[in-house]
This record gives C-alpha cells, sequence and structure tokens, in this order.
C-alpha cells in the first residue's frame, strides 16, 4: 500500500452511520504525488474515524482514478498523529476537535505554551488555568475531553496494530464506545457476534494476534456457531449433533470433546436449541414433538430419534411456521365466510375450477403443477372472483424478479414479500402478529424459493381468517436462505 501523510484541509463529507469520509488533504511533502488539485491538496476517501479540520493523518491505502471524481487517495488504514508545528498545532486545537475551544482560543494557549501545549495539555492539564480568561471550570471540561479524544486513538491505534482496517475500527468503536479496547481484549469472538460484516475467520485471526489459546472456550463456541451458519448457507435448518460435533472439531483443530460442554454452553445463552428428529420421518409423522411430549426418558432418546442442533432463530422459525399454519387450518373465523362457488368462466377445465375452488374454500391450500400446466390461468380467474366480491387480496413472491413476473401474468400490483411486510433494516418488519396485514387472501408465487425464516415473518402477519394460496413448483428454483417450505408444506 501507499503512504499519505499530512493535516486536513477540509471535510467534504462524513458520513456518522459507517464512517464514510470524503476530504481535502495538505500533503506534508508534496512532491512526486499524482492527482494534485488545487491548492496543493489532494482528495482523500474511505472509512475513517470522526475527524476535524487541522488534524494529522498518517494514511495507507491505494491511488485510484475515479471516473466521475478523478484523482483520489482511497485509505484502507488511518493513524491519528499530532502535529508539529506551531502553526498546525493551532489548527489542530481550534478544529472542534475539544468542546469550547474554538480558533481564538486555542491561538492564546499556544502563544502562551508554544511547542509543548499538547503534551502539556496531555499530562498538565491544570496548567490551562494559567492562561488568561480560562478559569477552574473551563479548564476541566477542555482536559475531558481531551482524555476523551484520547482514548478514541488509542482504541483505534490498538486495533490498527492487530492489522484490522480502519472501516472494521469504526464499527468496532461505534459498537461499544469506551468498552471496546476491553471486549476485544477480553474476547474478540464477540466481534461476530455483535457487529455485523465481522465473521468468525476474522475474530479468530485477531484472537490469534492476540494470543488467545487455541482451546479457548470463547473460540470453541463461535467455531460452532460459524459451522452451524456454513451449513445453514447450504440450505439446512438443523444438523445433527454427531455431524455438527465431528465438523466443529475439524475445523477448530481442537479434541473432540471439547465440543459437547460448548454446546451446553451455547444452550444455556440460548443460541442454539437442542431437539430431537425422529428416524424415520414421513408427513403423517409429527416432526416436532420433544421427549416431554412423548414421555420418553433420557436413556430411550437413540431408539426413538437423533439429537439436532438448531441455530435459535431456525428452530423457533420452524416452530412457528408449523403452529401458525395450524391456527389457520383450525380458525373459526373462516367458518363465518362463505366464497362463492359458481364460477361463470366456462373455459377452465375441471381441474382448474376445482382448484379454483379448494383456494376459496380451504384456509391454507397449495396450487402446484410444472410451467405450462394452468397456473396462471387459475390465478386470473381467482383473482378475478375476489374483485368481484370486493375482498382485499395481496400478490406477493420471495425476490423482485418473480413479483415482477407475477405482476405482468396477472396484470395487478405485485411486490416482494418484505415489502409487503414493509421491512426495513432499522425497524424490521412493520406488519407482524400485532399489526397485521389488512386483507382477506394473500398468494405467494414463487414459493419454492420462500425460506423458513421469511415464511415465518409471513405467517405472523396474518389475520387467523386470511386465506393463503401457495403457488409454486418443488422442481424449480430453491430458497436463497435455510428451509424447503414449499415440499414441507
Amino acid at each position: 500500500m501507499d503512504t499519505l501523510s499530512g493535516s486536513i484541509e477540509r471535510v467534504t463529507y462524513y458520513n456518522p452511520e459507517n464512517g464514510y469520509s470524503v476530504l481535502q488533504l495538505r500533503p506534508a511533502r508534496s512532491r512526486g504525488l499524482p492527482y494534485l488539485i488545487r491548492d496543493g491538496l489532494e482528495t482523500v476517501v474511505g472509512t475513517l474515524p470522526e475527524i476535524n479540520h487541522g488534524e494529522h493523518l498518517t494514511l495507507k491505502g491505494f491511488w485510484v482514478n475515479h471516473p466521475k471524481h478523478g484523482g483520489q487517495f482511497k485509505t484502507e488504514i488511518c493513524e491519528q498523529t499530532l502535529p508539529a508545528t506551531i502553526a498546525g498545532i493551532k489548527r489542530y486545537l481550534g478544529s472542534g476537535l475539544i468542546k469550547g475551544v474554538g480558533p481564538k482560543l486555542a491561538g492564546r494557549i499556544v502563544d502562551y505554551f508554544g511547542e509543548e501545549t499538547l503534551e502539556m495539555i496531555d499530562e498538565q492539564p491544570q496548567r490551562l488555568r494559567e492562561v488568561p480568561d480560562i478559569g477552574p471550570k473551563r479548564s476541566r471540561k477542555i482536559a475531558e475531553a481531551w482524555e476523551e479524544q484520547r482514548q478514541v486513538k488509542e482504541i483505534m491505534l490498538f486495533l490498527h496494530s492487530h492489522h484490522i482496517s480502519t472501516n472494521l475500527a469504526v464499527k468496532i468503536y461505534k459498537t461499544y464506545g469506551d468498552a471496546a479496547l476491553p471486549t476485544v481484549q477480553e474476547n474478540p469472538y464477540q466481534l461476530a457476534r455483535d457487529i455485523y460484516g465481522v465473521g468468525f475467520k476474522t475474530a479468530d485471526k485477531i484472537a490469534q494476534d492476540l494470543g488467545l489459546p487455541h482451546d479457548h472456550p470463547s473460540r470453541v463456541e463461535a467455531g460452532i456457531i460459524y459451522a452451524l451458519n456454513q451449513m445453514s448457507d447450504d440450505g439446512n435448518v438443523y444438523v445433527p449433533q454427531d455431524e455438527l460435533t465431528r465438523q466443529s472439531a475439524q475445523l477448530l483443530e481442537v479434541p473432540v470433546d471439547l465440543i459437547p460442554a460448548a454446546l451446553d454452553r451455547l444452550a444455556q445463552d440460548e443460541r442454539i436449541r437442542k431437539d430431537i428428529v425422529p428416524l424415520s420421518y414421513s408427513p403423517s409423522t409429527p416432526k416436532k414433538e420433544t421427549f416431554a411430549d412423548k414421555g420418553i426418558a433420557e436413556s430411550q432418546h437413540d431408539d426413538y430419534g437423533k439429537s439436532a442442533i438448531y441455530l435459535t432463530p431456525f428452530y423457533f422459525s420452524e416452530k412457528g411456521v408449523a403452529e401458525r399454519l395450524k391456527i389457520l387450518k383450525h380458525s373459526s373465523n373462516h367458518q363465518d365466510r362463505q366464497f362463492p362457488l359458481v364460477l361463470p368462466d366456462t373455459s377452465l377445465s375441471s381441474e382448474q375450477q376445482k382448484a379454483i375452488h379448494t383456494a376459496l374454500t380451504h384456509p391454507v391450500s397449495v396450487l402446484t403443477g410444472g410451467p405450462g400446466t394452468g397456473k396462471t390461468t387459475c390465478l386470473k380467474a381467482l383473482i378475478f372472483y375476489l374483485e368481484s366480491q370486493s375482498l382485499r387480496y395481496a400478490l406477493a413472491s420471495p425476490t423482485g424478479r418473480a413479483a415482477k413476473r407475477l405482476s405482468e401474468a396477472t396484470d395487478r400490483p405485485a411486490s416482494t414479500i418484505h415489502r409487503l411486510l414493509g421491512y426495513s433494516p432499522m425497524e424490521g418488519f412493520k406488519y407482524h402478529a400485532e399489526n397485521p396485514l389488512p386483507i382477506d387472501f394473500l398468494v405467494v408465487d414463487e414459493t419454492s424459493m420462500l425460506d423458513l425464516i421469511l415464511a415465518n415473518n409471513l405467517l405472523k402477519a396474518l389475520k387467523p381468517d386470511t386465506h393463503l394460496l401457495l403457488v409454486g413448483d418443488v422442481d424449480q428454483l430453491p430458497s436463497v436462505g435455510a428451509g424447503d417450505v414449499l415440499r414441507d408444506v
């Protein structure tokens, strides 16, 4: 990587959410530097800690030529350094870095203490009272603000020393604040739990740099969660315990006998759920009965089924989908609604008419078949009758492309399930059990792509008397997330 040092002349843009910044930097040495703009400044972009005009930075990164904005320095590592000259110290101190210290007061402080100003504030802040118009209260506030800034710099310096990028360092500091340093030192695997974008491998590298033992309990627990996540990426909702034990030990390169105790700790923390899956499963076999439900003793577990480990969200999603489908199916509210069963469109085949009758008379139904079997024709006829009865309905699909196809096929508005439920990253789903969708009938197309967690959130948002029609083909595209909802239903 290239290195660029200098003082900040102007902060053009700063995003407080993720730290992305655009700034103009005056290089300490400009000879041989590319892309100098007017007044001898360089444009710097990248994820940076919150910085101010006048601060000194040492940056590591790459020179790039942006097609729209021209030449700029894209920083990967940022180290905040202290200025050495009188003019630099004045700009730095008066940059807004310290609350209550503006350019004029900064000038008076630096004029009084000279080149030793920053060292004095750091080691003898009580001497600030020697400067005219600075009393004990103001002196104390300046000292407190300086200490806060110093802690931030120490945290960033520590993280950089362990090869953590500025982008990740900013996320860590924004998540933990002043507790960032002890959190990372005591349990770097906590980062994988709390910070989006930090995985087990990143946390493990930090732990190794810090010298944590290879068989540290936190490492074993984090490795098990990582293994479960890897298997869920392959579509699995749960993993047999013996298989998880073997793969986790192999991944972590630790003895197998460390895994059971780690699983117990994870279960106590409710990060995983243990359950039993029957050895022989058929649609008529209850899949989710516990030992307590069956009255089976501990010694009989192996005879009844195999131990399975779930990540907690998948366990509750599977349980939730089953329970909510049962609620929809058996809701007494459905008995009060009588849909018309007379279909005037004689062009429909008897099988298609039967399919529409089934959807109208059953709370939950599935319309399935390969391409060209008439699913779209059935949907058009169904929508016509829903509209003729002034019933509120919605059309949705798991993906944007599928929703667009559904809208084009039916000539009616269709949306993704996330948009239907009013999802936002910050607030989650707008529609849920306490605020259900105001509809009488829901059609979900391309249901083969519906994963378990999204299915659970969708069903939670339905009133007990809402009719649900799932449309799709189990041999078409599978879900991106874990689960095989359409096939299981």
